[in-house]
């Protein structure tokens, strides 16, 4: 899995971004470059689903690629795939949607686990034990589900293990095994993950991608359906799809909503005039109704985005270049960000 979601990335970036921007990718860094980048390159769904990557791990399996001729390097030593190169298979993940969801799953992971371990324990008859969630918020979370089904606890946990079951069956097997035997309650201790990787064969990478892959599963699905999971259906209470503008591109955003020019946001907020011109390529990547008009005209942003469907890159430079050096590259990346975030109809070609 963790191969085949890298070289899902190498191919769609097409040797025009580096490795750096694989990782950044996947750890979900919070930067309008790899914003840009995830919805440019078609990866949206792939940002921030391995927060826990390491970085070495990831240049190993870069060099290992290299080496094999799976991939080359190009001369920026950018990573490419070779005609040769096996063609990268999604049908293991379908249900990572990174961009929308990979702020509020963790929470979403804590209070499951949490939740199978105190009920379950309960069920036992197990008072005191560790918990295997270390995190306040989850705890609280628990006691307030436990305080308001005080006299159905027997049903809950009944109908949570149901759940569970109906949803793993019809889930990859393997990944379905790897998330049950990292379950800990009822007098059983889950799995670590160096036991898990022994246990299955797996590599480290696949054993955490394919239970975060799970998780997103179960999330998703509960949260679609409250009446079939009503117990999963809990743990996704108040967990909302992120649109990831951040708190500082908020105020910028806010600024612009009320008429400020770029200059005067500059002046107001005392940050840098490119630190403001990336907080409004942020609000257009994330907003479909942002509006551009103070910086762009609608034909701008179809001109823009045509001439990169036109040269077949996202690189800012060979647009700039193309276009004559009319455009700025903020212009430039605000009319992809748009582009993006709008899907707006290209004019054909002549």
């Amino acid at each position: 899995m963790f191969e085949s979601i890298v070289l899902l990335c190498i191919q769609r970036f097409k040797g025009e971004r580096t490795v750096s921007g694989i990782f950044n990718m996947l750890t979900g860094k919070r930067s309008s470059q790899t914003m840009q980048d995830a919805k440019a390159y078609q990866l949206d769904h792939l940002f921030g689903i391995f927060p826990e990557l390491d970085r070495r791990r990831l240049d190993t399996l870069i060099d290992e690629m290299s080496h094999s001729g799976e991939i080359v390097l190009n001369e920026q030593s950018f990573p490419q795939i070779t005609e040769t190169s096996r063609e990268p298979s999604t049908q293991t993940f379908p249900y990572f949607k990174g961009m929308t969801w990979h702020e509020v799953v963790p929470a979403f992971i804590a209070r499951l686990n949490l939740l199978v371990q105190a009920s379950s324990n309960k069920e036992a008859g197990i008072q005191s034990y560790v918990a295997i969630v270390d995190n306040p918020e989850a705890q609280l979370w628990v006691k307030k589900v436990f305080a308001t089904f005080q006299n159905k606890l027997a049903r809950l946990n009944q109908s949570l293990y149901e759940e569970l079951e109906k949803l793993l069956s019809a889930h990859d097997p393997v990944q379905a095994e790897l998330f049950t035997h990292r379950l800990t309650g009822g007098g059983w201790i889950g799995l670590t993950l160096d036991q898990l990787k022994e246990k299955f064969r797996m590599s480290k990478e696949d054993v955490l991608l394919g239970l975060r892959h799970t998780y997103y599963y179960l999330f998703q699905r509960a949260k679609m359906d409250q009446d079939a999971y009503p117990v999963l259906h809990l743990c996704t209470r108040g967990l909302q799809a992120s649109h990831l503008v951040t708190a500082s591109a908020g105020k910028t955003y806010q600024l612009i909503a009320h008429g400020l020019s770029l200059e005067e946001i500059v002046t107001i907020r005392r940050l840098k005039k490119s630190t403001i011109q990336d907080h409004i390529v942020e609000a257009a990547l994330v907003t479909p109704d942002f509006d551009v008009s103070p910086f762009l005209t609608a034909d701008q942003v179809v001109e823009i985005n045509q001439k990169a469907i036109d040269l077949n890159t996202q690189r800012l430079k060979h647009i700039h270049q193309d276009l004559g050096g009319v455009y700025d590259y903020f212009e430039i990346r605000l009319a992809l960000a748009h582009g993006r975030s709008t899907h707006i109809e290209r004019k054909p070609l002549p």
